[in-house]
């Protein structure tokens, strides 16, 4: 394993003459889609010439194109021994020059894998980590599969120790880079608390809890809603902000449940779902609390996102968040699933002001030095290079 260190740009020796391709076959529109369109598009700016290989008519792919790249269109279904898209993104990606070409989703692996030996090792075959890798798979067929990768970035340490335990990946190809935000960017344009509710129509003087996610279990706006009448039994009437778009092919009909819950619970005065909202400075600015209540989060570029603009962050001690929250130096950890505890938690940051307002000096604090969207591409940038000239 290696943690990554960032190099002066001035220092980095990559060609910009070949491409970089980026591979996402998701139709759904999320965190892990939002990624991979700020990698994209940071790369454009550093002078990359960036390729998108999806789904025409997905959210991802059109957003791409519409920011200038190009964009190449694969069948959605993706099957074991499928060599007809293997073959198809192999001339893609010769045509295209792409010597280095990323992944996102560990799924789309072996088709990836297919790729690179029919293209007699044209690219370097990389993934990015956006989910847990869950299980054993030290099997021969996953040693086969991984032994294909070139390299293997992880968001944060814990990802990489767990690869070395769980895989065979040869732990020198195994890179920490932290997923990072452009802060001037999303601070720029953001309006004070007044404006950002009168802009969502929301109640100017209630306390409002945010989250922010996709809406699927996993994500535990449930817990949240369920912590919120514990709140109100507790003669604390605070507001709910639920923002996310649907689970694409939602099977559990998951944001019915979540307004069946709130009408069951009679908090519908109180609660407010919105879809996914491109002025992201408005919905940060509306709250007064964040929480992420997912049952495991692989990282919560959310959760960043809120303690860069000073909020009070309430996240579950699970996955990746526990390396991102110091509970109780800049925000306050709990339980998946345990809505009790949530609203505890909610209920010590709502009560005290003074504890409120340290967490999220704090936070702000941490969020902008640890995570910046530079340091990101920094160590992309010298991975791409150290991986060398030629594919």
């Amino acid at each position: 394993m290696k943690l990554s260190t960032t190099q002066d740009n001035a220092e980095l020796t990559a060609n910009r003459d070949y491409a970089i391709g980026l591979h996402c076959a998701s139709a759904s529109w999320g965190g892990l889609e939002m990624n991979i369109l700020r990698l994209g598009g940071w790369l454009q700016e550093r002078g990359w010439r960036v390729v998108l290989y999806g789904q025409r008519g997905t959210r991802l792919f059109n957003e791409a194109e519409q920011a200038g790249w190009s964009v190449r269109h694969l069948n959605s279904t993706f099957k074991y021994g499928d060599l007809v898209n293997a073959r198809r993104l192999a001339r893609y990606i010769k045509k295209d020059n792409v010597r280095r070409l990323i992944i996102n989703y560990g799924r789309d692996l072996f088709l990836a894998v297919l790729t690179k030996i029919l293209s007699r090792g044209f690219f370097k075959l990389l993934l990015l980590q956006h989910m847990h890798v869950g299980g054993y798979k030290k099997d021969i067929f996953h040693t086969w599969e991984y032994g294909h990768l070139d390299a293997w970035m992880a968001p944060l340490p814990m990802f990489a120790e767990r690869l070395i335990q769980s895989t065979r990946l040869d732990p020198g190809k195994i890179h920490v880079i932290p997923f990072g935000t452009d802060f001037d960017n999303l601070m720029s344009n953001r309006p004070d608390r007044t404006v950002a509710r009168q802009a969502l129509r929301l109640p100017i003087d209630a306390y409002i809890v945010g989250i922010v996610g996709r809406l699927e279990s996993m994500k535990g706006q449930d817990i949240l809603i369920k912590a919120c009448r514990r709140c109100h039994d507790s003669n604390q009437k605070l507001h709910l902000l639920i923002v996310g778009d649907k689970t694409a092919n939602d099977p559990e009909g998951y944001p019915q449940y979540l307004r069946a819950l709130t009408e069951q619970f009679e908090l519908t005065p109180f609660v407010h779902f919105f879809p996914f909202q491109s002025d992201v400075p408005t919905v940060y600015a509306a709250m007064d609390l964040f929480v992420l209540a997912s049952h495991s989060e692989t990282y919560g570029m959310v959760t960043i996102e809120a303690m860069a603009f000073g909020l009070p962050v309430i996240g579950t001690a699970e996955g990746g968040t526990v390396q991102i929250i110091d509970d109780g130096v800049n925000g306050l950890l709990v339980p998946p699933q345990d809505d009790q505890k949530l609203a505890t938690a909610l209920l010590s940051l709502v009560r005290d002001h003074n504890l409120s307002k340290k967490l999220a000096t704090q936070a702000a604090i941490d969020a902008v030095e640890k995570y910046p969207h530079t340091c990101q591409i920094d160590l992309i940038e010298s991975l791409f290079d150290e991986l060398g000239s030629q594919g």
